[in-house]
């Protein structure tokens, strides 16, 4: 079994030195494994993603995190089902967003066959309302996201540039070059959409880490009684030149010291005990590096999850530009998996949210 393996390759680092924090003897792991599993059905996946090896994680603290069942519960019960697919859509969420001031990506349009717009108005529905567009933006990076996507799934990102006449869509980084037919061949007839934004220059702080991807903070908050917490953040990092920096496409994830604002070390998303100081393609330094404009990167976080009504809990997705925060996404069920990466006992923040 897989997870047999898991445990075996996880014994085998710590045998061999790999933890940076003193670990628990092996008879008392598997001890809080069983238990863990047995009786509150958290299995030792979970365990090893969140080093709950490590001594210094009491184990009340394991106690109170939750399984499947009970986070799709505590989700269910602080953001009415209703109102969850308010910020799913990311043509509806950057209108909300815009109509209470929170900094998000420049909004050109939405390209859907039947609905689609762009900022002024005019159509967005066709491959020749594409390359009216396109001819505009000569000379500007762009970038297109399903309007329902998520994983970094849908995502493209071009330099748009003329060549013998014709707008064509150049890939920032290896200089392909993809017509506007092709693409449209490929993706314009999605039934969902596309939202098509101006691409966000990252600041150079995070460019020097892995600079072919918009690294993006995921920062964990919630709300209630009119004051609202953050509870963790992690940096998300992309992995050998892709566009995309989430996890479930490869990248890996730093830990944000959330008093200072900087990054304690950086770790393989599906082995945590994988552990590094620096971008293992780049080089980049990552441990020890503040993050610029940290405490602007909590103001937007929370004025986004603000913004949504009866949503109290998110993992909002932030990204630092040349001049300050950009919300780039809010999610109303965050991967679960983020609670083991910053140590989040979700029901001691039940108990606080249902408190009077």
């Amino acid at each position: 079994m897989q997870v047999i393996k898991d445990i075996q390759r996880a014994w085998s680092q710590l045998r061999a030195g790999k933890a940076d924090q003193p670990y628990l003897p092996f008879w008392r792991q598997l001890a809080e494994m069983t238990a863990l599993f047995l009786v509150r059905r958290i299995g030792p996946g979970y365990y090893l993603q969140a080093r709950w090896w490590r001594t210094s994680v009491p184990f009340a603290d394991k106690w109170a995190h939750v399984n499947k069942k009970e986070y799709n519960e505590f989700i269910d019960r602080w953001n009415r089902r209703p109102y969850q697919k308010s910020s799913q859509h990311k043509v509806i969420e950057k209108a909300i967003l815009q109509l209470v001031g929170v900094p998000t990506p420049e909004f050109i349009g939405f390209i859907h066959p039947q609905r689609g717009a762009r900022a002024d108005g005019t159509s967005l529905r066709s491959l020749a309302d594409l390359e009216a567009l396109s001819r505009e933006l000569v000379g500007n990076k762009i970038c297109f996201k399903l309007v329902e996507g998520y994983g970094g799934a849908g995502f493209f990102a071009f330099q748009v540039e003329e060549r013998d006449g014709q707008p064509v869509f150049v890939h920032p980084f290896s200089g392909a070059v993809t017509t506007l037919a092709e693409w449209w061949d490929k993706a314009g007839n999605n039934r969902d959409g596309y939202i098509v934004e101006h691409y966000l220059p990252q600041h150079p702080v995070l460019a020097a880490i892995h600079p072919n991807s918009l690294n993006t903070l995921r920062i964990w908050l919630y709300q209630a009684r009119g004051e609202c917490r953050i509870a963790g953040a992690f940096l998300r990092v992309g992995r050998k030149g892709s566009l995309v920096d989430n996890t479930s496409s490869g990248g890996i994830f730093c830990p944000v010291d959330l008093a200072t604002g900087t990054l304690t070390h950086a770790a393989n998303a599906k082995n945590p005990l994988d552990t590094m100081d620096a971008h293992p393609d780049t080089g980049g330094r990552i441990s020890g590096v503040q993050l610029p404009y940290w405490r602007e990167c909590q103001e937007v976080a929370m004025r986004a999850l603000q913004a949504f009504p009866h949503v109290n809990v998110a993992g909002v997705d932030v990204a630092i530009g040349v001049d300050g925060p950009r919300m780039i996404e809010l999610n109303v069920r965050p991967d679960q998996i983020g609670c083991a990466r910053i140590n989040l006992p979700l029901k001691q923040v039940d108990r606080w949210m249902s408190a009077a």
